[in-house]
């Protein structure tokens, strides 16, 4: 979770960040094409990315066949909201909003199985470790019935 949020959400969308400080800080009614740019590029980036991570990984083909897919939706959405400099600023950040939402959740799904991004041991520790062949401790040397 640390990972997530410092990472992902932070770091990654440190331009969307910058930009929505520069429009706080602005007196006035401010200009929000940069912070359309900002919002429209986090989400192609972030997507294009995890999708390539599933592309590579060891994932189903079912998974593979849904981030190409979604890649391409996306990327196609994001130069949408990048070029159609006569939408609505609140379509662009309600639509850039939303998409931006779908691939921090479709970054959280694809790493859901990352062992590295655990905070504590790895899932199999509680079940006694990886080498299930091993024989138990103790013994029923004195066990009745």
């Amino acid at each position: 979770m640390i990972y997530f949020v410092a990472s992902i959400v932070l770091i990654g969308g440190l331009g969307l960040w910058v930009e929505l400080i520069n429009y706080a800080r602005s007196t006035g009614p401010g200009d929000l094409t940069s912070v359309r740019t900002a919002v429209a590029t986090f989400f192609p980036a972030l997507i294009g990315s995890t999708c390539l991570q599933v592309q590579i990984g060891k994932f189903q083909k079912q998974a593979r066949a849904v981030s190409f897919l979604s890649m391409l939706i996306f990327a196609v959405v994001g130069f949408w909201l990048i070029f159609d400099r006569g939408l609505a600023d609140c379509t662009v950040l309600a639509v850039g909003t939303l998409c931006s939402l779908f691939s921090l959740w479709f970054w959280w799904v694809a790493n859901a199985d990352n062992v590295d991004l655990y905070d504590d041991e790895p899932p199999n520790a509680a079940t006694g470790g990886e080498d299930t062949g091993r024989p138990l401790g103790g013994d029923l040397t004195e066990f009745q019935a």
